[in-house]
């Protein structure tokens, strides 16, 4: 068992752009606490040169620190919270490189609607990831959430994940948002987001389902049956940001 538990924290660290065997000490670390070379070496079955020059890597990095131990020196691993900044960095690339090759696609392709439909909240948390990461830095999106507040807790904070947050908040993304009397209440306050509410006298907007504009796409989740639409296409997302900014002059 350990040594699957290894072998997936290696291959997660070498997906956020770290060697092998930068991985590998990384991991050894992480679970031992302090070790100095020459016991990396032995556990690892490498070189102390090797050792060195992975050990130069990761402080570089800013992943080891090093402390010193009567006469020796010992390594320990800095807290993986540091990884987030190479997370952060691979998503803007994947920004750039998706940018790139959505332009490479035929004209009549690009214009035709592509649908997408998905069922279960991992594909809803995908499509809220999918938000935070397909919009640049200070990007803006616009949501309708009808969703009912139940003992003071929106039913569609559970549908989002750490990764969303963190994109959201790094990106300084913002959000305008229709919704009900409740679920504006039970909101923090926050800097980068707008709320506006459907009058109780109207309609109570309470039907568990919220729409997403953002970039070329429109989502429609829908979270009493956990299924989810996206529609991407820019004339349909104009159309519909067109009828959010309309509804939000008149609220």
């Amino acid at each position: 068992m350990g040594n699957i538990e290894q072998f997936d924290n290696e291959a997660f660290l070498m997906g956020l752009g770290l060697t092998k065997r930068a991985s590998a000490v990384y991991v050894a670390l992480l679970r031992e606490g302090e070790l100095g070379v020459s016991d990396l070496a032995r556990a690892l079955k490498l070189t102390r040169v090797v050792i060195y020059a992975t050990l130069r890597e990761l402080m570089d990095g800013g992943l080891v620190v090093v402390h010193p131990k009567g006469k020796y020196k010992v390594y320990a691993a800095a807290h993986p919270k540091k990884l987030e900044d190479r997370f952060v960095a691979i998503a803007d690339r994947f920004d750039e490189h998706i940018t790139a090759l959505s332009a490479m696609r035929k004209q009549s392709e690009a214009e035709r609607p592509a649908v997408v439909y998905s069922e279960g909240k991992e594909a809803i948390k995908a499509i809220y990831d999918d938000v935070a990461t397909s919009l640049p830095p200070h990007g803006t999106y616009y949501r309708y959430s009808s969703t009912k507040v139940r003992n003071g807790e929106r039913i569609n904070g559970s549908y989002v994940s750490k990764k969303y947050r963190l994109l959201r908040n790094k990106k300084q993304l913002e959000r305008f948002v229709i919704t009900n009397e409740p679920n504006r209440n039970s909101k923090q306050l926050n800097l980068d987001r707008e709320v506006k509410v459907v009058p109780a006298d109207f309609d109570l907007f309470e039907y568990d389902v919220s729409q997403v504009i953002y970039g070329d796409k429109v989502a429609v989740i829908d979270y009493n049956s956990e299924t989810a639409m996206v529609i991407e296409n820019k004339t349909v997302a104009q159309f519909q940001k067109k009828i959010f900014e309309l509804l939000w002059r008149k609220l």
